[in-house]
């Protein structure tokens, strides 16, 4: 699936004049409805149990609070990063996918099934996943650096890298650090000085959480 038409892009008034760019809106973030206290209640105890590693514990409340709540994608996705901590990745991928079901506007679930693909070497299937992120949300900075890295390391793509690479900075205001050497590198490879067409890099953007 092609993936420029996600790139940050300059627009002018009917003047010429270079608009400021404004950041596509993250939909899962404003998302609306009502949920239950308690449910809110066992997911953060749900987070809290998967930081500090106590995988079976988290599991016990995720897995009831599916049962009272399956209308919540964020109980699913936890369960398959448990999974993916624990190596079974078909696992994960399937609780993945379930989130995506329960919630198909889920950015974080997307992210994640595409880690999980190309881990198993499914690059072409990864790379899909990444563009399904970008088109509910063609601003998603973390989308935009996974994506990169998939065509640099695993594709063979380094033009493609460095624009979503350049997206990335421009989006999330971070220059500096690994993510520009690796920039600068890939630079000197493409002999491309700068590949999008949005204008200087430095505005921010909040990346998207955990999520219920």
């Amino acid at each position: 699936m092609p993936t420029e038409s996600y790139l940050p892009v300059d627009s002018f008034d009917k003047d010429g004049v270079l608009l400021p760019y404004e950041m596509a809106v993250n939909p899962y973030a404003v998302q609306t409805g009502r949920i239950n206290k308690e449910a809110v209640a066992q997911f953060i105890a749900a987070r809290r149990a998967f930081r500090a590693e106590s995988y079976g514990e988290a599991k016990q409340i995720l897995e009831k609070l599916i049962v009272e709540a399956g209308e919540l994608s964020g109980p699913k996705v936890m369960l398959g990063d448990i999974a993916f901590q624990e190596q079974r990745l078909d696992d994960a991928a399937a609780l993945y996918e379930q989130a995506i079901t329960t919630n198909p506007e889920n950015i974080n679930a997307y992210l994640r099934l595409a880690k999980v693909r190309r881990i198993q070497g499914q690059y072409v299937v990864a790379q899909n996943y990444y563009v399904q992120a970008l088109a509910l949300w063609k601003d998603f900075p973390e989308a935009h650096l996974n994506l990169a890295i998939l065509y640099d390391v695993y594709m063979n793509k380094p033009l493609l890298a460095q624009q979503h690479m350049e997206a990335y900075q421009f989006l999330s205001g971070n220059s500096e650090g690994e993510v520009a050497t690796w920039l600068a590198e890939i630079r000197e490879r493409t002999g491309v000085n700068y590949s999008i067409r949005a204008g200087v890099a430095g505005q921010s953007l909040s990346v998207a959480g955990d999520g219920v």
